[in-house]
């Protein structure tokens, strides 16, 4: 019989337990990548919650052999562990700024790494630029109760940077103010600069806009930097001209089921491989063959031959 002291006697060591261990395995699957592509996106100057959405999109596409898929938000939401109004956030934050791509129901990476435009500076996904920063901090500095050391500091130094900027005989404002990053060939712009497009894309956006007032002739007039940069992102994703664009736009114009539903370039781009496919069908309102080719589109000539 086993003693009562014995009984109470604590062993030595508890018992311990197993541990499952996970070990990462290319046989179990893996996500085929450009190192390019992977490369931009690590160097890319995303918030936190844009990062881990983009690597959501890529491991949910490329994952599976596919440039494009329709992923639900719920499904991003469960890899990245964040919530679906976050996820859908930093999604059209992506698709913004070009690191997405979005056709339909579709999404994917932007292979076309040129079209991606990421702010310098972000904070919670909002850029945050110079001009901004010294009005936050020129309200607070005024709400802030006049004491403590900080205030004084503060207040000071900025006594010496407007006496600097005076004595130099310059204006004090000037070296705070932010201008957008808006590219040499760009005609038209957003305030931001983040939309943007060529002269050329802004006489298709025009020129588009005019067939749309046939259909709907009380239709607004566009934003026209947003109807020059989905141009623009058309020739640079499709890889097709300003011709190309025009002549798509005219048939589906002309066609009597798409004529009310594609009226806008994002629209068109959206549509464009069904577009282009139904195109080609035997008996479907075919356009006829441009005078000019594509390569003269620059030219006035071929321009009010062809779409005017």
């Amino acid at each position: 019989m086993m003693s009562l002291a014995y009984k109470n006697v604590s062993p030595i060591r508890p018992e311990l337990k197993a541990v499952e261990q996970r070990v990462a395995d290319t046989d179990d699957g893996y996500t085929r990548l450009a190192n390019e592509l992977y490369e931009e996106l690590i160097g890319a100057n995303l918030t936190r919650n844009q990062a881990k959405v983009a690597h959501a999109v890529c491991r949910k596409t490329y994952g599976f052999n596919k440039k494009m898929d329709r992923i639900a938000d719920s499904q991003i939401s469960q890899l990245t562990r964040l919530p679906r109004q976050k996820v859908n956030k930093a999604k059209n934050e992506l698709i913004q700024m070009g690191v997405l791509v979005r056709e339909g129901m579709l999404i994917g990476p932007n292979k076309n790494l040129t079209e991606w435009q990421i702010p310098e500076c972000h904070h919670d996904g909002v850029s945050v630029t110079k001009s901004v920063t010294k009005s936050v901090t020129k309200t607070v500095t005024g709400l802030s109760p006049k004491q403590g050391h900080t205030k004084d500091t503060i207040t000071k130094d900025k006594k010496e940077t407007k006496s600097t900027s005076e004595n130099s005989g310059e204006s004090s404002d000037t070296p705070l103010k932010t201008l957008p990053a808006v590219r040499p060939e760009a005609a038209v712009h957003s305030p931001k600069g983040d939309k943007w497009g060529t002269a050329d894309d802004l006489k298709a956006a025009e020129w588009i806009f005019g067939k749309v007032q046939g259909i709907a002739p009380t239709a607004q007039q566009p934003n026209w930097p947003a109807w020059a940069n989905d141009i623009r992102l058309m020739r640079g994703s499709l890889r097709v001209t300003h011709h190309d664009i025009c002549e798509t736009f005219r048939w589906a114009n002309a066609d009597h089921f798409w004529q009310t539903n594609i009226l806008s370039p994002a629209k068109l781009r959206a549509k464009w491989q069904t577009l282009k496919a139904q195109m080609s069908q035997p008996g479907r309102n075919r356009t006829p063959t441009p005078q000019q080719p594509a390569e003269h589109w620059n030219s006035r000539t071929a321009w009010e031959n062809d779409f005017i």
